[in-house]
């Protein structure tokens, strides 16, 4: 049976490998139905309930792949690029997953490195154009590769012909932290992370298997990158001439180091708060070894008692010990007798 194909005009389309085209790629309509894809799905990502971990992933795996189907294909200048990295990062700010302070070389660095772990549009751009066209010029002596590559002259992204081809430029992960590193307040915390005496895989476990939200982990990161409109901040950095002195305090010098660990008149509140909770999950994880309690609950929810004795310990919770000389600082946070030891453990934390 006969099929009749209708003939298309010349403003008419057709879809081949999900490409708007007649007798070429219309680039200026795809580029505008890519941008619409991506920006509702990155939006849907982050009005979600997700963590801020798996909103990164989520973000890698099913917002990007909309892009980088098309690199190659449509012609993305550097200046677009750029510009879907900045969206991306004002849409990150307006949901307060990003201090727009805060350092955006630490938004693309992988989580194991101290970073976000968000890709971006501009390296994964260069990063597949720059392989795709390595790979077509590593296979010239293969007639079907050398044919294609004396015809792409300009009909591509790729330019295989063009024998004057600068690469596009890729910023590696070390390139990344050398930028960090540099930075005068931004780069504080990458120094003092690889201090000697600092684990640094330790200390950036919250990155990679933390439930923090989004909002939560950005609000620390930008902490970490000293960003917080401080008093100190507001007069050595932003220079608006607002006085340097504590508002709780009232002494000189409201900087961010003062604020989480110098302030006198939070030193009974919220440090001590927050010297407790850390206390508390090591005494329930000492309960629990010593089989004084049968179930764990959440740390948050988790209130020690003062006591607590079996056959094999008995533990105390921020209980003063009578000495036969008198010392003013008797009250550990922990003291554990192990019975079948028959030794006695005390316990002090210290929160910086």
């Amino acid at each position: 049976m006969p099929v009749n194909i209708r003939t298309l005009s010349e403003a008419e389309t057709y879809r081949y490998l999900g490409m708007s085209q007649n007798m070429c790629i219309n680039e200026a309509g795809m580029k505008q139905s890519v941008r619409e894809v991506f920006f509702a799905r990155l939006t849907k990502v982050f009005n979600s309930h997700l963590s801020g971990v798996n909103k990164e992933r989520a973000f890698n795996g099913w917002v990007m792949p909309v892009l980088m189907y098309t690199f190659g294909i449509l012609r993305w200048t550097q200046t677009e690029l750029n510009a879907l990295d900045r969206k991306v990062r004002t849409t990150m700010t307006s949901h307060r997953m990003h201090h727009p302070r805060s350092s955006v070389m630490r938004l693309y660095l992988p989580r194991k490195h101290g970073g976000r772990g968000f890709l971006s549009a501009l390296t994964m751009h260069n990063r597949e154009v720059c392989s795709l066209r390595n790979y077509f010029l590593a296979r010239s002596d293969e007639s079907i590769y050398t044919d294609v590559i004396s015809c792409d002259k300009g009909l591509t992204p790729l330019s295989l012909a063009n024998e004057q081809w600068q690469d596009l430029g890729v910023l590696s992960v070390s390139d990344r932290e050398a930028v960090w590193k540099e930075k005068e307040l931004h780069g504080r915390f990458y120094k003092a992370l690889h201090e000697p005496f600092v684990d640094t895989v330790a200390s950036l476990n919250w990155l990679r298997y933390g439930d923090l939200f989004g909002e939560t982990e950005g609000f620390v990161c930008a902490i970490q990158d000293q960003v917080i409109k401080t008093n100190n901040y507001r007069r050595y950095i932003l220079k608006d001439g607002t006085v340097d002195i504590c508002r709780a305090c009232r002494h000189p010098g409201e900087s961010l180091r003062h604020v989480i660990s110098g302030c006198s008149m939070l030193s009974n509140s919220e440090y001590l708060h927050r010297h407790n909770l850390v206390a508390r999950i090591l005494h329930q994880e000492l309960v629990l070894k010593y089989g004084l309690v049968e179930r764990k609950l959440p740390y948050y929810k988790y209130s020690p008692e003062a006591v607590l004795e079996n056959d094999r310990a008995r533990l105390y919770w921020d209980r003063s010990i009578i000495t036969d000389r008198t010392i003013v600082a008797n009250k550990p946070d922990i003291v554990l007798m192990d019975r079948a030891q028959s030794r006695v453990f005390l316990v002090d934390i210290t929160i910086p």
